[in-house]
């Protein structure tokens, strides 16, 4: 079957297909469904035998008896090189984000902070650990600049890094415990990513928001010394609070109250565990536990580690632009073809995209002026047409007097979007797309691209996300600073405590506040 999406025309969330009920007895699509494509290599959930899981307790057990006293040492090189580029890419999204609007009316909607021991990076003061956890993943989550996996379907970093930072902070942790907590954290929630992909999607269930709070809480976990059985409980009441967050609701103004949805909660199970509070392993036993509630057809086997086998963080990908994640491998290829400079939008006349099938289904829509936030940082349309306006995709692009640019607006109205059936077979092995961009002169350039940049089969270097740290927080900070905070985040020494790191970076944001009034101040007496 292939499918298209025509200009000015919105593309649904899920693809026309034979429709059937799923296990909970909902209609969705199934036949030549995009999960089942997307999954790759995986075979439709009703072709699978599912494998007999008698014993939930045990497996969590064994998934998290490595992590419980996982330790800086215990990690190779270039692991515990990952983890630091995660946590720094992290920190300068949530920077880059603090201060849009979105930022600002989830604060207003919390109401006022309340002095505590936690930072929401980007803003003055400090806060309670809970809140600033979830300011920080709201604001993680904010432009679609963070890291992910693919065979999880879902961005790990959400909850387990809010969550590590609050409790680092607040409970006098050092940076390598620090490190090695996000190391635990994007494994437990990659591996229940894992064991529900694609079954959950599929189901309408947004894994972000289902397995986050259990990454988030092992993280809590980790870092507060839990041993195995509170640590067991924390991770049982994250899976029996998780918040149903649903994919059909992804472009909504609400979608990143999901991800601080999942980071508070973490932590708080972390918490409450401590406490003697939460669930207990029953959370994960069959037939009507965790896994089985998500998916028709879980595959528990995929909580297992492997032995000598990657980390899940040594599998994130990382982006090199805000956006979602399907429409980079476009985005790349277009900007192949103009050399990563800005081109006026009219001078081209139609661009016609060639990629995988759940790229089109999950954001093939063309946003309108005044559409929410995510419905542009979700849109392939979008993100190409603003990317060849401007020879590559930052936060300022995304900011409110940039947003709706007519000329790029009208550009994205001429893109069309197209499903390649060998690219949909393909992923998530490859993440094709073939990009073909006809010139009003009478050009025509092609360009494709096997894997987006930043997948783990080309990475980005740590050149790469240093620039792109830069200018993410450049708005927020000068030049000196964000290279100062970058250096010094990036060559911390294991045993640092985290919260010295952090105030460093609250006295750079609170200088800066102060050179702008003073400034302001003297633009103001210059009127005078």
């Amino acid at each position: 079957m292939s499918v298209q999406w025509e200009p000015g025309k919105p593309g649904p969330l899920w693809l026309p297909s034979t429709s059937r009920a799923n296990h909970r007895g909902v209609g969705f699509p199934s036949g030549p469904n995009l999960l089942w494509a997307e999954h790759g290599s995986c075979a439709p959930v009703s072709a699978r035998s599912p494998r007999p899981w008698t014993n939930g307790a045990e497996r969590i057990e064994r998934l998290l008896r490595p992590l419980v006293g996982l330790s800086l040492p215990s990690l190779s090189g270039p692991t515990v090189r990952k983890s630091r580029l995660c946590l720094l890419d992290a920190l300068g999204n949530m920077v880059a984000a603090s201060r849009f609007p979105e930022a600002l009316a989830v604060d207003r909607a919390s109401g006022p902070l309340s002095h505590g021991s936690a930072t929401v990076f980007g803003w003055p003061g400090s806060t309670a650990p809970r809140r600033a956890a979830f300011h920080n993943a709201v604001h993680l989550d904010l432009l679609e600049a963070q890291d992910g996996h693919r065979r999880a379907g879902l961005h790990p970093c959400e909850a387990a890094i809010p969550v590590a930072l609050a409790v680092g902070e607040s409970h006098g942790n050092s940076v390598g415990e620090l490190l090695a907590g996000i190391v635990a954290g994007y494994e437990v929630a990659v591996r229940f990513g894992e064991a529900l992909f694609p079954g959950q999607t599929q189901a309408g269930y947004y894994p972000d928001g289902t397995c986050g709070p259990l990454g988030g809480a092992m993280a809590g976990s980790r870092l507060f010394g839990s041993d195995l059985s509170i640590t067991e409980r924390a991770i049982s009441t994250a899976a029996f609070a998780a918040p149903i967050s649903l994919v059909q609701t992804m472009r909504s103004p609400a979608k990143p109250l999901i991800a601080g949805m999942a980071a508070e909660l973490g932590l708080r199970a972390a918490v409450w565990a401590r406490e003697g509070l939460g669930g207990g392993p029953e959370s994960f036993e069959p037939p009507h536990g965790f896994l089985e509630q998500l998916s028709p057809r879980p595959l528990p086997r995929r909580l297992e580690r492997m032995p000598r086998a990657p980390w899940a963080i040594d599998e994130v990908y990382l982006k090199p632009y805000p956006g979602g994640r399907h429409a980079h491998a476009p985005l790349d290829a277009a900007l192949r073809i103009t050399g990563a400079r800005p081109t006026d939008p009219r001078t081209i006349r139609s661009v016609d995209v060639r990629t995988y099938r759940a790229a089109l289904a999950l954001t093939g829509s063309m946003p309108q002026a005044g559409s929410p936030l995510a419905e542009l940082t979700q849109s392939t349309r979008y993100v190409i047409a603003a990317g060849i306006r401007d020879g590559a995709l930052g936060p300022e692009r995304f900011r409110p007097g940039r947003r709706f640019d007519p000329l790029v607006l009208a550009l994205g109205r001429r893109v069309r979007l197209r499903e390649d059936v060998a690219a949909t077979r393909r992923y998530p092995r490859t993440t094709t797309a073939e990009v073909t961009i006809a010139f009003r002169d009478g050009r025509s350039m092609r360009s494709t691209v096997r894997h987006r940049w930043g997948d783990p089969e080309r990475p980005m270097t740590v050149e790469e996300v240093r620039a792109k740290f830069l200018r993410s927080v450049a708005g927020r900070f000068s030049v000196a600073t964000a290279t100062r905070t970058w250096d010094r985040w990036w060559t911390a020494r294991p045993g640092e405590p985290v919260a010295a790191l952090v105030a460093e970076l609250s006295d750079a944001v609170g200088s800066v506040r102060r050179e702008r009034a003073v400034r302001s101040g003297r633009r103001s007496t210059g009127r005078r």
